[in-house]
């Protein structure tokens, strides 16, 4: 059935819905609410508790944009009993033009106090002055550009569901096969997807809704499932026998200038372990930040190029890869082993003699970037591949550099804790091991949230300190001012730190300078002869300065907790007392989430306040080219059905059912047929 012969959408409306990715009758149908409005709970303003999600309804009467840090977009509503700030950081000038003095809205959202009672970025739908407000459940749907201008709100919506489900909507869809098999459903105990469907577009009731999200979630989920699980399933069916150079490996270890952590002993017999069984070894290491994964990693990259084959070490940065190839070479030639480093900005000569090394067998073990995986890299024979900070590569990547060994084992190290729920989803074909002991002797960095008024007061004490000898990072956002000049950067910081003390050893580093320049400035900082670092994130990883024990964050609203925890794992390396400021004042939309932070420096709770606070796709900062992203699955509310959901595809392919071989087929055709939004078969 075509769009433009349903009754409402014309030629203007129909374009308004291909632009926005809906094509067909089904894609309509899927086009499900984004939330409902209970026009029967009504909540007063005066009556709004923090942390509660309520229905309001009520007019605007203040609007204002505010420049300075974070720009953004305030709207004050109010009703007959009290007023509530709304707080926009995206789509400002979109709300700005909608959000005018007078208007009626009714919002949906939950309270937070921070100074006086707000909500951010709630749920809005306008509301004509006359319009009744009560008596049922009305669905609320996520409304693009495309289908404002066609005038297509979701008043729209629920009367264009309402009219095409009075229809017997059987005779025009695709066989219900086709969006999921009957056997599987039944198997499920699950309702048809047309009548889920249905539940969702016209409710009458909780239950009702409750009861179709549920059912359409675990659908969406499931199909991931089964492959995550069918792909484990094939790896524990393959691979070859491995040997590994025990001997070289507790060689290396007696020679260390440390020991190992219970922790680090414990995850290096796992390594073992999966190494030498006959299954292929694939399993995701996930430790805290300063834990220690590095050396344990290298020590199976030691057994197994003892052993007769050669092991790979992919990392996101020239500076990680250099960093490890400086602390690993050492280690591999006191073994009689050959280490290289393999990165892009490399001499062609110096490129040509590593690949030559790498295709003879000379070299036993490399460690680089992006320039692994190029064609031109060949092995002798790639037993072990290692990728270090896993979420900075994609899946295409990951399978390049596996395909230039015979069938190699795989281990990928996380730079911080995973929440649970990704773990056991997308990395789901991965065998866990998990590092939470950290090396004894090191302090808790203490960490304090510093306002404006103390700002100077803070430049004393940093310079007092370097002084002393001691060293600190200043990380900005960027290294340029942004467009109105407030937001901090590179350059203003540096600016306006060598103004203040013009005898302050300080340096910048940032991604856009030369390479030769930022390195030479790095070792500087390693050295002692800068005692200040004023820089992007590049420091994130790779550097390792012992006696920097001081950082400071500007605008550490802009980033996701994981990534400060990141940040603030440069410091604390040694057995002084380590001190992070993050730069905010009380007033800040995200002063209640960084004070969680501040409060704790355990890398695996703090995923888990990161992935509640900022979603699935935002965990490292920046949205993760939409790797967690499923339509309906929500990682955080729906995080009770991820079990159930693995256990159900686990008992699928068991064929626990006993279903026959053709269903069984129809089954595996329907979930292999499934695309995920930018997700391949593992995000890892």
């Amino acid at each position: 059935m075509l769009l433009s012969s349903i009754s409402g959408l014309g030629p203007k409306k129909t374009a308004a819905l291909k632009e926005s990715g809906i094509s067909t009758l089904l894609d309509l149908l899927s086009y499900l609410p984004r939330d409902w409005i209970d026009q029967r709970r009504i909540t007063k303003i005066r009556d709004i508790k923090a942390g509660e999600r309520v229905v309001l309804v009520g007019h605007i009467v203040r609007s204002s944009m505010i420049y300075g840090g974070r720009a953004r977009f305030s709207a004050t509503l109010q009703d007959d009993t009290g007023s509530i700030e709304f707080v926009f950081f995206g789509a400002t000038h979109h709300w700005q033009a909608r959000l005018k003095n007078g208007s009626r809205w009714v919002a949906i959202g939950k309270g937070t106090v921070f100074r006086t009672m707000q909500m951010v970025h709630p749920d809005l739908q306008a509301l004509e002055e006359d319009e009744e407000f009560s008596g049922s459940i009305v669905p609320i749907y996520t409304i693009t550009e495309s289908m404002r201008k066609a005038k297509m709100e979701s008043k729209f919506f629920a009367k264009l569901y309402k009219s095409l489900f009075e229809k017997n909507l059987n005779l025009i869809l695709p066989p219900e096969e086709h969006i999921c098999p009957t056997e599987l459903l039944n198997f499920l105990k699950m309702q048809p997807l047309l009548e889920n469907f249905k539940k969702l577009h016209c409710p009458q009731d909780w239950e009702e809704i409750n009861s179709a999200k549920k059912d359409i979630k675990i659908l969406e989920l499931l199909p991931f499932c089964l492959r995550m699980a069918r792909r484990r399933q094939l790896l524990s069916n393959s691979g070859i026998p491995r040997k590994l150079d025990l001997q070289k490996m507790d060689f290396v270890k007696g020679n260390l200038p440390f020991a190992l952590t219970a922790g680090q002993e414990q995850v290096l017999e796992q390594l073992k372990n999966g190494l030498l069984s006959s299954r292929q070894f694939h399993a995701l290491l996930q430790g805290d930040v300063g834990s220690g994964k590095t050396v344990v990693a290298m020590l199976a990259m030691l057994g197994i190029c003892g052993a007769g084959e050669q092991a790979a070490c992919m990392v996101p940065t020239d500076i990680l890869a250099r960093q490890h190839f400086l602390s690993m070479g050492k280690v591999f030639e006191n073994a009689g082993l050959k280490f290289a480093l393999l990165v892009g900005a490399m001499g062609a000569s110096e490129r040509r003699e590593v690949l030559e090394g790498l295709k003879n067998g000379e070299i036993n073990a490399v460690v680089g970037t992006h320039a692994l995986f190029s064609k031109d890299v060949e092995f002798k024979n790639l037993g072990f591949v290692i990728i270090d900070e896993q979420h900075r590569f994609g899946v295409k990547q990951r399978e390049a550099l596996l395909a230039k060994g015979n069938k190699p084992d795989l281990l990928v190290m996380s730079a911080t804790p995973i929440p649970r729920s990704l773990a056991m989803t997308f990395y789901g074909d991965l065998e866990a091991i998990v590092l939470r002991e950290k090396p004894p002797g090191r302090k808790p960095v203490i960490t304090k949230l510093v306002g404006s008024e103390k700002r100077e007061d803070m430049k004393n004490y940093l310079y007092k300190e370097s002084l002393g000898g001691n060293r600190c990072y200043w990380v900005a956002s960027r290294v340029q001012e942004d467009e109105f000049g407030e937001a901090a950067s590179v350059n203003k910081i540096y600016d306006e730190l060598k103004k203040f003390r013009g005898d302050w050893k300080i340096a910048v580093v940032h991604g856009q300078m030369p390479e030769a320049e930022r390195d030479a400035n790095l070792t500087a900082f390693a050295r002692g002869e800068i005692s200040l670092l004023v820089c992007t994130t590049v420091v994130e990883v790779g550097v390792n300065v012992p006696e920097a024990n001081l950082i400071v964050i500007e605008n550490p609203e802009s980033f996701g907790l994981a990534q400060l925890h990141q940040l603030r794992g440069r410091v604390g390396r040694g057995n002084v007392q380590a001190w992070c400021f993050l730069l905010c004042d009380s007033d800040n939309v995200a002063f209640e989430r960084l004070e969680q932070f501040s409060k704790t420096d355990d890398g695996f709770e703090i995923a888990e306040i990161d992935l509640q606070n900022r979603g699935a796709g935002n965990l490292e900062g920046s949205e993760q080219s939409g790797s967690w992203i499923l339509r309906y699955f929500d990682w955080v509310d729906s995080q009770s059905l991820i079990e159930k959901t693995i256990n159900t595809a686990n008992a699928l392919l068991d064929n626990k059912p006993n279903f026959s071989p053709e269903v069984l087929q129809k089954i595996q055709n329907w979930y292999n047929d499934k695309k995920f939004e930018k997700i391949e078969d593992g995000v890892h």
